[in-house]
């Protein structure tokens, strides 16, 4: 019985090693042995390409040529990893970090969301330009040495509001309003009103008690 081999294909395979002229629509223009090779970046060349690198083009045939890989470039130049389209960085057992000796600088044209179970954030020091902020949990716990809120306007909204302090100064320059159904105030040692003008005024009962009253 004859078996039929199937017949190889008959090329001459490329890989040559050459320099970026230009760089057109995402084809590249590669000048190898004084002969122009026009050829595309290959889905696993990450790195994108710039004019006047040093890059290694192949494939099976001239028709079919990709740049393959950066071999070099000059010192002090910015190395940007780009894809068309959607992109994944993905551990499946281990850890991603990500680390730089100066800036580290995270930007998106449109929206940046992080999302994790858990999110741990540790900085020496901090500083949030934020032009609107919205803020929405079940619980906040914050423990702070020192805290300064400037503000033109503040609103606050609670069912229930408890304030603790050991020593407590308020100043209000101008008019301070409360109202309420019921106030009460006490003190343990001394209670003190004073103003340049002051009234007391009741609807229906006024009473002042004490053991003595001075009045002057």
């Amino acid at each position: 019985m004859l078996v039929t081999r199937p017949q190889l294909p008959a090329y001459d395979p490329i890989q040559l090693v050459g320099r970026v002229l230009s760089i057109d629509n995402g084809i590249c223009t590669v000048q190898c042995d004084g002969a122009n090779w026009h050829c595309a970046r290959a889905l696993s060349c990450l790195v994108e390409p710039q004019i006047g690198d040093e890059v290694l083009v192949s494939g099976p045939d001239r028709d079919r040529v990709f740049l393959l890989a950066i071999i070099a470039r000059p010192e002090n130049t910015t190395v940007t990893l780009s894809v068309t389209g959607d992109m994944t960085i993905r551990s499946e057992a281990g850890t991603v970090k990500v680390h730089s000796a100066m800036l580290t600088h995270i930007h998106s044209d449109q929206v940046v969301k992080l999302t994790s179970p858990n999110h741990e954030q540790e900085n020496d020091s901090a500083i949030m330009k934020i032009g609107q902020m919205n803020y929405l949990g079940k619980k906040l716990d914050a423990v702070l040495g020192s805290t300064d809120l400037f503000s033109n306007v503040i609103g606050l909204m609670s069912d229930s509001f408890k304030s603790v302090a050991r020593l407590c100064f308020r100043h209000v320059k101008e008019v301070d309003h409360v109202r309420a159904q019921t106030i009460d105030y006490e003190a343990e040692k001394l209670t003190r009103v004073h103003g340049g003008y002051t009234t007391l005024t009741a609807q229906e009962v006024m009473k002042i008690n004490g053991d003595q009253i001075h009045m002057s």
